[in-house]
């Protein structure tokens, strides 16, 4: 489901005249309203750009606090020109816990390297992705996590602080944003699920539901892959099956 926009900013209030320099973070507050522990995968939708001060990519410091965990350092995967940034690890969140996500300009950075001119905006993807199963010989499972959607509150907020030409803090601000669906309270339907039989990879990907909209993370697909070789299926067959799919891609076997 969609949160809500985001905007990260390093730069000046305003283009014309004297102005204190703003650097701006997005925080997600997110609580699990059920009884058991879920794992959510958030992403951070942009234009594709080139420019390296307005991409994502190299430019963000990312933490998740948890009530066990304070700080926790996390990443964004996608590389200069992407579109879609997503936070690794995953929130593991436990039953009516809150966490809270944090996602902050650190490029340009110190204040030293001023003049800086660094902004990122787009919004903010939350998904319930499905549970890995391992089951050889038989494959790999696919399982939501739960049969009904997960009831969330979702609290995203802009942070502000505001910074002199000398990099003195003047001031410093935090306002909530609107969410995509207009209250705190929302219901994330989890991702479906399905089994990977690599000895049967034709039948197994005709099985899965929606094929054309099935949102597998870089992490799915490369546990999908992994299993291949050893499954003894020839990559002929499978590439064959991929192409039947509708899959734009294929595989090759190299030395290494």
């Amino acid at each position: 489901m969609e949160v809500s926009s985001f905007e990260l900013i390093y730069k000046p209030q305003s283009p014309v005249g004297a102005a204190d320099r703003v650097l701006q973070g997005y925080f997600l507050n997110i609580t699990n309203l059920e009884d058991v522990e879920l794992r959510f995968s958030l992403s951070f939708v942009t234009s594709s750009v080139s420019d390296p001060d307005r991409s994502l990519f190299n430019n963000t410091v990312a933490f998740v606090d948890t009530a066990n965990s304070n700080n926790t350092s996390a990443s964004l995967s996608g590389g200069l020109t992407s579109s879609v940034f997503t936070l690794n690890p995953t929130i593991t969140i436990a039953p009516n816990e809150t966490a809270k996500v944090a996602l902050l300009p650190s490029d340009p950075f110190p204040v030293a390297v001023l003049p800086a001119n660094f902004e990122a905006r787009g919004y903010v993807r939350l998904r319930l992705p499905a549970n890995i199963r391992f089951s050889f010989p038989g494959g790999i499972t696919f399982e939501p996590q739960l049969d009904r959607p997960a009831r969330v509150l979702l609290t995203p907020q802009n942070r502000a602080t505001y910074l002199d030409a000398n990099g003195v803090i003047n001031d410093q601000t935090q306002s909530s944003l609107p969410t995509a669906s207009g209250g705190a309270l929302a219901e994330i339907t989890p991702e479906t699920g399905f089994v990977f039989r690599p000895p049967l990879i034709a039948e197994s990907l005709r099985e899965i539901p929606n094929l054309d909209s099935l949102d597998l993370s870089e992490r799915d697909i490369a546990t999908m892959l992994a299993v291949l070789p050893a499954s003894g299926v020839d990559f002929k067959d499978i590439n064959a099956a991929l192409k039947e799919a509708g899959i734009g891609m294929a595989l090759e076997s190299r030395k290494t």
